[in-house]
């Protein structure tokens, strides 16, 4: 456990990117050092993508202040009680680095062009007022040079010719290299996007530069870090990432950003023996687990991450509010729907209503399924994304799949927690919404979900949604299945704070379809859980507008089955001591097609 120093508790680092404001403010920091000399070993110009909010930035400025040749004598202060510390590279201290974060460019159409050269400019200068002493003679007209330029590749080819000369290594780090070209992608459709990454666009000539000075006798280039959240723009503006090795799937780099266990409970411990966390550690990392961990970025390594984000939110809330929060999901971690829009949904012009393509299809596959199965690309233009593989691991790079085993030749992939589960019902429930499927009251569905959880009264709730469904033809034409059924009241069960949805839960060596377990930790006043056990009957004969209903006896046996399931799945001894402080109720619900035809 980090012990407290003279200066008191540290503070939680939540959206703290600047490791120097960091270590000099006494913020708590999970050293991440002992991955410097691994990333020198792996290559030379490194491409490395992880979800939103997943430590990508301070790991970028940890570099940096690593690197930096200014910051030679800063050494100590900056690092000491890391590893690296301990343990220095050779090349410590012996670059002019020049960062970027393509982030901060305003993605708006008629604004990108200023932005970027305002961006790469400002940089630019700083970087000569930084290295004024390495870069040779005449600064300042270099300097003037920068000013004056209207090209943000100029800039660029300018600063790689003026290191060769002086014969200064250069390290180049790009932050969010992706940022703004992926928002053009969204807001402005795919012809911006491609105007902006093909032909001589001026994303693509600057990345013409980037390549073209780390080839050739001297490059002065002589490491590269760039990182982002998916692969797609950068194989689109270089033709494949032939400047360098994209690593993001390297078992020995799986650790480097994210939280261990080991780290978390280190953290909670912390906090824990200053005040901050009043209940137990198990208790707590069994919440922190539940919603922020299960990452896996290798097939070839098997030790799972929590979102670091996540889990500085969690904590920052903990001592802004002296208990566990209410609200556990972190706005800043969504991936806006929009980011997935363009790709599971079909404009049809403005008089027709939108449709959903083949990408919804295998969200759907996700939810129904509790994962899938695929190769994980590397890289792919955009033109490529309708292929399944190539959809499923952007959804991979995004952190809402993660790594679960091999299955064969490929890799399982599943949604890795709680959080992201809730945002796939969130992408599930705005596309039925846009496309007319299908509509909820959520002030409505707020308070039949509280009368379930608070008092019981579950025939409302579950009446009003399987209603909804009898009355949405194009949602009747989607249930195909108890999987779909299944699947479907996951996604609006799930939209509620209260429970928390297992689908396909083990209990008593049987798989229970679903268990709503109250979030008891928050909602202490939650009386009731509740075991769903579903069964379906496939509609006889072609499709009616009202289908006859099944005979009395079909349901009645389906019925004896499902309760002697549900009495099976309850005597299970882990699942009475959860439940032991609610009454949980047994509820059986036969569907014949869409059409709920019995529940109790």
């Amino acid at each position: 456990m980090e012990p407290m120093n003279e200066i008191g508790m540290k503070k939680i680092p939540y959206g703290i990117s600047d490791y120097d404001l960091l270590r000099r403010e006494n913020y708590y920091y999970v050293d991440k050092t002992q991955y410097i000399p691994v990333i020198e070993k792996v290559g030379r110009y490194l491409f490395f993508i992880r979800p939103r909010r997943f430590g990508k930035s301070l790991f970028l400025a940890v570099l940096h202040g690593y690197y930096d040749v200014q910051f030679k004598e800063n050494f100590d202060e900056l690092y000491k009680d890391t590893w690296i510390h301990t343990h220095p590279t050779t090349e410590r201290s012996s670059y002019l680095v020049l960062p970027f974060n393509f982030s901060a460019i305003d993605p708006a159409h008629d604004k990108i062009d200023a932005s970027f050269l305002n961006h790469i400019q400002g940089q630019a200068e700083l970087f000569a007022e930084s290295y004024w002493d390495y870069l040779g003679k005449n600064v300042d007209y270099f300097m003037e040079q920068i000013k004056t330029s209207r090209s943000g590749a100029d800039i660029l080819s300018m600063i790689v010719k003026r290191c060769k000369s002086s014969q200064q290594k250069l390290y180049i780090i790009i932050d969010e290299y992706d940022n703004f070209a992926n928002t053009i992608l969204t807001t402005s459709g795919k012809d911006a996007y491609e105007e902006l990454t093909h032909g001589e666009g001026f994303f693509r000539s600057f990345f013409n530069i980037l390549k073209a000075g780390t080839t050739g006798m001297k490059a002065p280039i002589t490491r590269l870090f760039i990182t982002g959240v998916s692969p797609v723009t950068l194989d689109d503006v270089t033709s494949g990432f032939n400047i360098g090795t994209n690593v993001s799937l390297e078992p020995d780099l799986n650790r480097m950003l994210g939280f261990t266990r080991e780290d978390v409970i280190e953290m909670i411990d912390y906090y824990r023996a200053n005040g901050i966390i009043t209940r137990p550690t198990e208790y707590v990392l069994e919440i922190m687990t539940q919603w922020y961990g299960n990452y896996l970025f290798s097939e070839k390594d098997d030790v799972n991450l929590y979102n670091p984000d996540m889990v500085l939110y969690f904590i920052n809330k903990c001592i802004l509010g002296h208990d566990i929060p209410v609200d556990l999901i972190d706005q800043n971690v969504r991936i806006d729907y929009g980011k997935l829009r363009h790709l599971i949904i079909l404009d049809r012009g403005e008089t027709k209503t939108p449709i959903t393509n083949g990408n919804f299809s295998k969200l759907k596959e996700i939810i129904e399924e509790g994962g899938t199965s695929s190769i994980i690309s590397q890289g792919f233009p955009l033109e490529e994304m309708m292929n399944a593989n190539n959809f499923k691991s952007l959804l991979f790079y995004f952190g809402l799949l993660t790594i679960k085993g091999i299955e064969k030749d490929n890799v399982r992939l599943e949604i890795p927690n709680e959080t992201v589960k809730r945002l796939f019902y969130d992408y599930i429930k705005q596309a039925y919404r846009e496309t007319g499927v299908f509509t909820l009251d959520l002030s409505k569905y707020a308070g039949l979900m509280t009368n379930l959880g608070y008092d019981g009264e579950w025939e409302p709730l579950f009446n009003y949604i399987c209603g909804l469904i009898r009355e949405s033809m194009s949602l009747r034409d989607l249930i195909t299945g108890e999987k779909s059924i299944q699947a479907f009241l996951n996604v609006y069960l799930g939209l509620s704070n209260l429970f928390t949805i297992h689908t396909e839960k083990e209990l008593n060596k049987g798989y229970a379809d679903i268990v709503m377990e109250p979030f008891i930790a928050v909602y202490e006043g939650l009386k009731f859980s509740y075991v769903l056990e579903i069964k379906y009957i496939k509609p006889e004969g072609k499709r009616k507008k009202k289908p006859a209903k099944p005979a009395r006896e079909i349901i009645e046996k389906l019925k004896s089955e499902a309760e002697e399931q549900l009495r099976h799945y309850c005597i299970d001894e882990k699942f009475r001591k959860r439940m032991e402080k609610t009454q949980v109720i047994k509820l059986v619900l036969i569907f014949y097609g869409s059409d709920l035809v019995y529940i109790g």
